[in-house]
């Protein structure tokens, strides 16, 4: 009998090559004519902002530009913006960059339509225990690398200074634009880990307990062509096909993983995210193959078909080599693309370890579909640190 479950699609999404242009018709469709633009500094000289603002003006948006997003989204900036968004009196966000750019554009829409309260009951919010008192500005997303999958999912991710970790504050958007020309100066370490971030979103939502055959054909998809696509863009960036796919698929990966959803590795991935700083791409890079070991023990047929989607044969029915195999399989993908291992960037295994009482009993940590041990997330951690080389 197959699952049943729930398909969906927060948001229309306009994909192609020089879809920017679109920007400023798209944006009013939602209703915004006071927009804050959210960017950071290095999307600012490359010019992508200033491209962005000249659309909206000319679809008669009035735009205040705000570039002062951080990495991981700080809750101080998104109070900062939020204030400077309400005494604008803006009516909708519109964001270009990367994912902390897209998250920090939802935080503030929830902010600024709400106050600042929300910030203090953000699990009371997610868990759906309360709604909102107004409902958020809209926003519109628009990517410039191709990995967090922001632009389609209902979560803004956000550093809580108040819960002291990461934490999804809930806001969907109201309209994407994905235009791969936008991914094209990303450099390759970059491009390598927040293409494996795609991936790791559809690894998981393969094992996620809301998982559908929906979000799980997008999930097959997305790892296929990461796996096809990464090793191309981060030798050639220029090359527009390669960046195109990625970006399709980074994007079929927000999708899958807003359906379906994420679970054990983005909660270590946030754990040494928010203790140590690492990039978020990076942590979740390395994760994974340690992931997908231990969800082989009670998935192989989902896990021996993601080999198969990377293009592995693998010829095994006993759970514990399919896992081996396909981790070896993404080990590799991350040697090729120069994601450097946890020893490699300093940390030593104790460090590592020590973040398991962050881990265990954690929302994130619980929505896999199936069961989850202390010893489980000591056995993920220990194999994300000493079989990078496998």
């Amino acid at each position: 009998m197959l699952k049943s479950g729930i398909y969906m699609q927060l948001a229309p999404v306009l994909f192609g090559r020089g879809v920017l242009a679109y920007a400023g018709e798209k944006t009013r469709e939602t209703g915004i004519t006071k927009a804050l633009v959210v960017t950071d500094q290095t999307v600012l000289q490359l010019g992508w902002a200033e491209k962005l603002t000249s659309y909206l003006s000319a679809s008669s948006i009035s735009v205040t530009l705000w570039a002062d997003v951080e990495t991981d989204t700080p809750e101080h900036t998104v109070r900062t913006a939020a204030t400077l968004a309400r005494d604008r009196q803006i009516n909708g966000v519109v964001a270009i960059g990367g994912g902390s750019t897209l998250d920090t554009a939802k935080a503030i829409s929830v902010i600024a339509s709400n106050g600042e309260a929300i910030l203090q009951e953000i699990p009371a919010y997610l868990s759906g225990q309360k709604k909102y008192p107004v409902k958020p500005f809209p926003t519109v997303l628009i990517p410039t690398t191709s990995g967090t999958g922001s632009e389609s999912t209902f979560v803004a991710v956000i550093s809580s200074e108040v819960l002291d970790c990461k934490i999804g504050l809930p806001c969907p958007p109201a309209y994407a634009i994905v235009d791969p020309l936008l991914t094209v100066s990303v450099p390759p370490l970059v491009t390598a880990f927040t293409g494996m971030d795609a991936f790791s979103h559809a690894s998981e939502a393969l094992t996620e307990r809301k998982n559908t055959h929906h979000s799980d054909l997008l999930a097959y998809e997305a790892i296929h062509l990461v796996s096809q696509w990464l090793p191309i863009v981060v030798k050639d960036g220029n090359n527009l096909e390669a960046r195109e796919y990625l970006a399709l698929a980074s994007n079929y990966a927000g999708i899958a993983f807003n359906e379906a959803g994420v679970h054990l590795g983005h909660s270590i991935a946030h754990a040494l995210g928010h203790v140590y700083h690492i990039p978020h791409g990076i942590c979740c890079a390395l994760v994974t193959p340690a992931v997908i070991e231990f969800a082989a023990k009670t998935y192989p047929e989902k896990i021996k078909r993601t080999g198969e989607a990377m293009g592995l044969s693998v010829r095994s029915d006993d759970p514990a080599e399919i896992g081996c195999q396909v981790a070896g399989q993404v080990r590799a993908l991350l040697r090729e693309t120069g994601i450097p291992s946890l020893a490699a960037q300093g940390y030593a295994r104790e460090q590592i370890l020590a973040v398991k009482p962050l881990i265990y009993g954690e929302p994130l940590s619980t929505t896999y579909d199936g069961i989850i041990t202390e010893q489980d997330v000591e056995n993920v951690l220990s194999g994300m640190y000493d079989k990078y080389g496998d």
